[in-house]
């Protein structure tokens, strides 16, 4: 055998054994996001008030943020979508000690019904500072930033599990009890203790289950299940006249109608090939959204005269 053949069949050879030590790696390796990325986080800061140099400093600060979410594994449970976290902070310079000190207003949303205002957040942050999780040492910034993750996360678990949620929740009870008592105490945890308690407490349970049966109708009608997408909406509705009778003027109720008022007038009237609403039932169903919601009543008559028409 000539050299150059001896030598082709070696590169050859060489070339092999990369490969496939190379898909060994990625088998043995899992990539980064195997599981699927576990939260989506949508950072916008307003840096408008802040001095042109801070302005400087913070550009990266929203990428920062986000980074610092999406790569963290939050939850062990399995999702059928990635949980949705949308942050606006406003930010305002308020001084410089050891390090660059802000303050900021921050609005802390997930979907169309749930939005958290916090007025009290103040950190320091210099651009060269790396964000870690630590539970044991507390920090103004990241702790924050957990404590409405795990309030929105379990938000989000309630959706597909009855009070799938809560071990979410406590885990937010935990930091805002740590914030509230530990040396660096800033304003803001104890109104953050009160909104966690709250969620927590009993008197908010239907809200919880009025989530639950909603989120869990509307899949079901995604996947042309009808019946069952009706008879789980029923239950919401059935659960939102309580509120209602306790409360005639419910803020929540009112809040979260107006965000799926159309998609619950829709789920009473759909039909498919193979399976039709029972008129009366949908009717009835109409006539309590009409009752709780009057805002929305011209869209629940059109709906109603859809059905058995």
């Amino acid at each position: 055998m000539g050299m150059d053949a001896m030598n082709h069949r070696k590169t050859r050879n060489r070339t092999w054994i990369t490969a496939g030590v190379l898909a060994l790696c990625l088998l043995v390796i899992p990539p980064q996001d195997a599981r699927g990325q576990q939260v989506r986080a949508d950072v916008m800061a307003h840096l408008e008030a802040l001095p042109v140099l801070h302005r400087e400093q913070m550009a990266d600060f929203g990428l920062t943020l986000a980074d610092y979410i999406e790569e963290w594994d939050w939850l062990e449970e399995d999702l059928p979508e990635p949980v949705h976290v949308g942050i606006e902070a406003i930010l305002a310079f308020m001084g410089s000690a050891v390090k660059t000190q802000y303050g900021s207003r921050l609005t802390v949303y997930s979907g169309t019904d749930l939005k958290y205002l916090d007025r009290w957040w103040f950190f320091e942050y210099e651009r060269e500072d790396y964000l870690q999780h630590d539970d044991q040492q507390f920090n103004a910034l990241t702790w924050l930033i957990d404590y409405y993750v795990h309030i929105m996360i379990g938000h989000a678990l309630d959706k597909y599990t009855e009070f799938g949620g809560q071990s979410h929740f406590q885990r937010a009870n935990a930091i805002a009890l740590d914030g509230r008592f530990s040396r660096e105490f800033q304003r803001g945890w104890d109104e953050r203790l009160d909104l966690i308690d709250g969620i927590l407490a009993e008197d908010y349970k239907p809200y919880r289950l009025v989530r639950n049966r909603y989120y869990r109708g509307l899949a079901a009608q995604k996947d042309n299940k009808l019946v069952e997408a009706r008879t789980l909406c029923r239950e919401a509705v059935d659960l939102m006249a309580e509120i209602h009778e306790k409360n005639p003027r419910d803020k929540w109720l009112s809040e979260f109608l107006n965000a799926h008022y159309l998609q619950l007038a829709d789920v009473f009237s759909a039909e498919s090939p193979t399976e039709v609403p029972d008129a009366e039932s949908s009717r009835e169903a109409y006539d309590l959204l009409i009752k709780i919601d009057p805002t929305h009543r011209s869209t629940y008559e059109e709906h109603a005269e859809q059905v058995g028409s």
